[in-house]
């Protein structure tokens, strides 16, 4: 009879634990604002709003962890059940993760000071030319590595966004990555508007993804898919633009009409390399 009242306990707490891991999932973010960022100890964003509402049509909960970007990758490849936002699609990470969709769309630019006319860049092969500072662990940092730029001679790499925009403003790389939602708000931050960098190159127009781990349950995976889906419908992304912006343009950041946000089809994304 203990015995028997034994294995009814285990088998209770292993039962209890699985449905709080399926009911309360833990999601890894890193600090980029506006995209997903912490304000009074409480993480927002314009991605954590749209992952956020997909946990929530999916009637879940979800626990929003923020770490630097290489600690956020490292925990949820080893955090059974976990998800990731935002992250960008790669050939290299496609068998790391679960996707569950594109979340948010961007155009990733490399930029300039606009005072400086003597940096040139017509394509990729001028970058040698010149130091771009970049981010550690990010997908664009590997494009610009398997470019042929090497961490030793044309790249300066940083530990975030906030060290990235430092070292390019004191003149230490003529280059620095940015997209349309977290140049801007960089640049507020240190002082510095949009009138005061130019955009060079177009590096790629790829979605923000919201992935898995690749333990997670398929079936609540599939959940999140058609819950993305809906959101993606819904004009809450349009309206979290709206809020994190203040009022930015994202189109001023490229001297283009601003990004369509329609709903994003995972199939119709490619899958390249983006930051």
């Amino acid at each position: 009879m203990a015995r028997f009242a034994l294995i009814f306990s285990l088998l209770f707490l292993v039962s209890s634990s699985a449905h709080a891991e399926f009911d309360r999932p833990v999601v890894f973010t890193e600090e980029l604002a506006p995209v997903h960022y912490t304000e009074d100890g409480e993480i927002v964003g314009i991605a954590t709003d749209i992952v956020q509402a997909i946990f929530q049509e999916a009637g879940l909960r979800p626990d929003i962890r923020s770490y630097p970007w290489k600690r956020t990758y490292l925990n949820v490849l080893r955090t059974k059940g976990s998800f990731v936002y935002t992250i960008n699609r790669t050939p290299r990470r496609e068998n790391l993760f679960q996707w569950i969709g594109p979340i948010l769309h961007k155009r990733t630019y490399l930029y300039r000071l606009a005072s400086r006319d003597d940096v040139k860049v017509n394509s990729t092969d001028d970058l040698k030319k010149y130091t771009t500072v970049v981010i550690l662990g990010y997908a664009l940092t590997q494009q610009l590595e398997d470019l042929g730029l090497s961490p030793d001679r044309e790249l300066i790499v940083t530990r975030n966004k906030k060290e990235q925009m430092r070292v390019f403003l004191k003149g230490r790389a003529e280059l620095i990555t940015g997209n349309e939602f977290t140049l801007a708000r960089a640049l507020r931050e240190s002082g510095y508007s949009m009138d005061d960098v130019k955009p060079v190159l177009l590096m790629n127009e790829k979605g923000y993804y919201l992935a898995a781990n690749q333990q997670a349950d398929p079936q609540l995976v599939e959940r999140l898919r058609l819950a993305n889906t809906k959101v993606q419908q819904s004009g809450l992304t349009q309206r979290a633009i709206a809020k994190y912006m203040q009022g930015h343009n994202p189109g001023s950041l490229t001297g283009k009409s601003p990004v369509s946000h329609a709903p994003l089809q995972a199939g119709k994304i490619r899958h390249n390399l983006s930051i």
